[in-house]
């Protein structure tokens, strides 16, 4: 990860355009910096604390896929409220086109942005609906989906936590059970029985 100051402005201010503009030119920059392929950027909204790492994956897999046939697509996580949680966006996106026109903080935000892609040529996959935080409302709701997900799994996550503990991943802290489903779908963890150790 490269950390990176953010293009000075209004913190306040509804428009994102300029900022993540100069966040993608930025990104795009230290890639080539570094001789590293160029391919997909991700832009996840912090909004939105329960962003599926499949979908993640997926729009950097995406990203990597120019065939000589098509370019590579652009995904997006759409909000319930009109807006995104998270955006993909392939290395065929021209950073002055890409945000621009767009409505920001508005019912129109996903929709905006996948025209602002569309009109680059650029197809739109749509990930899972998010559930952003804008109000205090947001977070009971949030708190109640985290609920139910924890009680829906049970000893599952139990399970799952420690035998992440185990697996080939190495990290000061296990993943949390949606980084492990992630990771297990995508063949790089393997399934440990917590009985035998196998």
């Amino acid at each position: 990860w490269d950390l990176l100051p953010m293009l000075e402005g209004d913190l306040k201010a509804s428009d994102l355009g300029s900022k993540l503009e100069d966040a993608l030119v930025k990104a795009r920059k230290i890639m080539d910096n570094n001789q590293s392929r160029v391919g997909g950027v991700v832009f996840l909204g912090m909004d939105a604390p329960m962003l599926s790492l499949e979908d993640i994956i997926a729009g950097l897999l995406d990203a990597d896929t120019t065939t000589l046939a098509s370019s590579s697509p652009a995904m997006l996580c759409p909000a319930d409220d009109g807006g995104y949680g998270m955006l993909c966006v392939p290395p065929n996106a021209d950073p002055s086109k890409t945000f621009c026109n767009m409505y920001w903080s508005h019912s129109l935000t996903a929709v905006s942005q996948i025209k602002a892609l569309t009109d680059q040529n650029i197809m739109v996959k749509i990930g899972k609906m998010m559930h952003d935080i804008d109000d205090p409302s947001d977070i009971k709701a949030l708190c109640n989906r985290l609920e139910e997900s924890n009680s829906d799994q049970g000893e599952k996550n139990l399970n799952a936590h420690y035998a992440a503990m185990t697996d080939s991943v190495t990290s000061s802290h296990p993943p949390c059970q949606f980084t492990r489903k992630a990771l297990l779908n995508a063949g790089v963890l393997k399934v440990m029985n917590m009985k035998t150790g196998i």
